[in-house]
């Protein structure tokens, strides 16, 4: 395989197994350096190493934050706080890395997110399922951007691959903001 293809594939598949080939790491290696960006060691659920093509450290992309909207989309915010509050139900330690954290209930993360049902969309007479059910198709959504892992019908939500990729200053806000994401409720 040449390293352009490689490449390609790394980032179509967004995970890749670590090539047992030597030599296929190196041309790997090569292929992402020649684009500014660099290899990130992810554990998927199940513990195996893979490999995820990221940015280089050096390098910011442009985020589109100055009203491009060909180039940036903004998240709603039933997803942006649905990740919110997946962060702090598996990473309850915010001196600890955030990436892989730890493992946590579906049902406490959609339990966490309810009170904040009036706030984020408004409906009257609603069942409890149907309540929740936006925060649901959230999850599923961030599932398939790899946010969070794959669901493993296991009834947990497990940080995904994408937040590994996370600079350290990115960290840093969520850590300086950690006491406001929405946190497991109490008893």
């Amino acid at each position: 395989m040449s390293d352009p293809y490689l490449l390609a594939r790394a980032r179509a598949l967004r995970t890749v197994p670590v090539p047992a080939d030597r030599a296929e790491l190196t041309r790997l290696r090569r292929a992402v350096d020649d684009v500014e960006r660099r290899l990130v060691e992810v554990a998927t659920p199940n513990g195996i190493q893979e490999l995820m093509t990221s940015w280089a450290l050096d390098v910011e992309p442009a985020s589109g934050a100055l009203g491009d909207s060909d180039a940036h989309r903004t998240a709603s915010a039933v997803r942006l706080v649905t990740l919110a509050c997946c962060i702090r139900h598996c990473w309850p330690d915010p001196s600890q890395p955030l990436y892989p954290g730890q493992p946590a209930a579906q049902e406490d993360v959609i339990a966490s997110l309810a009170p904040l049902q009036d706030t984020l969309a408004p409906r009257e007479g609603m069942a409890v399922l149907g309540q929740t059910a936006h925060f649901l198709t959230a999850l599923r959504f961030l599932r398939a951007c790899d946010y969070l892992s794959v669901d493993a019908d296991d009834g947990t939500i497990r940080l995904g691959p994408m937040v590994a990729l996370w600079s350290e200053r990115d960290v840093a806000e969520l850590r300086s903001g950690y006491d406001v994401l929405p946190a497991p409720r109490k008893g």
